[in-house]
């Protein structure tokens, strides 16, 4: 890939190059997703929830405004049944869920409440997990730049700690759950659409010109552009089993939010086009460009992102 690092970054209006937000999005999302379905075993509501939990309590908690410092506030709990109010969720699915998190040595139950403990940061899988999630967010905005997106100015005078990033992360992660979830059935039907999305937009997402002529959520790109994607592709690229990414297809298909075509799936344009799901995404995304102002004053570079890496820049997800 060219090098991908502009000298200057440009300011928009706040929704134009909307859809280009979204597909750089999607790219964050379905990275971030696949890495965690493979820590959880393929378990995406665990992942999830794990997710939420470890973001409310414990060490993250510190975080919790996007940009506290040390001695910010302590840890805290998250109750089950606030936990299932806000993800909306059956009480009974999360009880379950955390039941399996705190055997697993993942979390832990107090009297008032769900945390992840200290120690489980350190432990191998979920720091893996969690340097993937910031570093992703890191190339979401090395991105961003190259397309000339508009980002905050940076304050490098503020010291940088990873974790403000990793908080930041999450809450990008989670609102794309908030926005769009409610039009599926489940988080994995939303997780294979957005995979495929991705997959699609996949042939001209980095083709500069031809993404920026296409930033705008009123100008979709013709459905020769786009590539379709195998079922069998999906379920290996996000490590989910194939009969259960199948199952989720068909009832896709049978909903119209899916077509089928010789060589794969692809999102119908009714569905990229319809105006609820714009709406969500242009809430979506102007929720995001908050979460971007937050981790602004945490110190993030991002005039310089690639110096924010933990690790270095993700591959992207291969559908090969």
């Amino acid at each position: 890939m060219t090098d991908r690092r502009p000298q200057s970054v440009s300011v928009l209006p706040p929704y134009n190059r909307g859809r280009l937000l979204v597909r750089l999005l999607a790219e964050m999302q379905t990275s971030a997703t696949a890495f965690g379905l493979r820590v959880f075993d393929g378990d995406l509501d665990r992942a999830i929830l794990f997710m939420v939990i470890a973001r409310q309590s414990g060490v993250l908690s510190q975080l919790s405004d996007g940009h506290a410092g040390p001695g910010g506030r302590g840890a805290k709990a998250i109750s089950i049944n606030a936990l299932a109010a806000s993800m909306s969720r059956p009480f009974e699915t999360v009880r379950r869920h955390v039941k399996a998190l705190t055997e697993a040595g993942l979390c832990v139950r107090t009297p008032a409440g769900v945390i992840v403990p200290a120690d489980v940061y350190d432990r191998p899988h979920v720091a893996a997990l969690f340097r993937t999630h910031h570093d992703v967010l890191v190339r979401l905005m090395e991105d961003m730049l190259w397309f000339d997106m508009p980002l905050p100015e940076a304050r490098p005078q503020v010291a940088y700690d990873w974790r403000t990033g990793l908080v930041a992360a999450h809450d990008i992660l989670l609102t794309g759950l908030e926005f769009h979830a409610a039009r599926y059935r489940s988080w994995l039907d939303l997780v294979i659409v957005i995979t495929i999305m991705c997959a699609n937009a996949r042939p001209f997402t980095y083709d500069r010109k031809v993404s920026l002529h296409y930033s705008d959520f009123n100008r979709l790109p013709s459905e020769n552009m786009r590539a379709p994607v195998p079922a069998s592709v999906v379920a290996r690229a996000m490590g989910l089993p194939a009969s259960t990414t199948q199952r989720r297809v068909n009832l896709l298909l049978d909903a119209g939010v899916l077509i089928r075509k010789p060589n794969g799936l692809m999102v119908s344009e009714p569905t990229l086009n319809d105006s609820r799901g714009i709406e969500d995404s242009r809430s979506s995304t102007d929720h995001t460009r908050q979460i971007f102002a937050r981790l602004a004053a945490g110190g993030f570079r991002f005039d310089k992102p690639d110096l924010c890496y933990v690790e270095k820049r993700p591959e992207l997800i291969a559908f090969t």
